[in-house]
């Protein structure tokens, strides 16, 4: 399990990170819990490198295609998520710090529709049952 200064974390702790950082991020129309798990679930197809994350959302994620969900990641700069929620994808990248994770969370902000923000790896979250 990541803990605060670790160099790598697992990519299912990178996203449950992300997902808890984006509804931070949200209208909060629905609670966090339902909002993580829902995001969870909801993942299509999911393409892993060692500094992004590309995910589609659709029907979940079959058991075969959960292989990459314990690959280990970078931890050692910021991670932002990018989403369109109308185009049921969203994108993980890997900066090498915090001023520029902002700066490019600044850009992908101005447009219309998307969620963008810097993940925050503090983040945490136990899924019930």
């Amino acid at each position: 399990m990541y803990q605060l200064g670790d160099d790598k974390l697992e990519v299912r702790e990178l996203l449950v990170k992300a997902f808890a950082s984006a509804w931070e991020h949200s209208d909060k129309h629905v609670d966090r819990d339902t909002y993580i798990n829902s995001s969870i679930k909801v993942i299509d197809s999911l393409q892993v490198g060692p500094e992004m994350i590309y995910g589609e959302e659709g029907q979940g994620l079959l058991e075969g295609e959960l292989d990459h969900l314990p690959d280990l990641l970078r931890a050692d700069g910021a991670w932002v998520y990018y989403e369109v929620p109308a185009e049921n994808f969203f994108i993980l990248t890997w900066m090498t710090d915090a001023e520029k994770a902002e700066a490019k969370v600044a850009a992908l902000q101005e447009e219309e529709g998307s969620v963008a923000c810097v993940v925050d790896l503090t983040q945490e979250w136990h899924r019930e049952g």
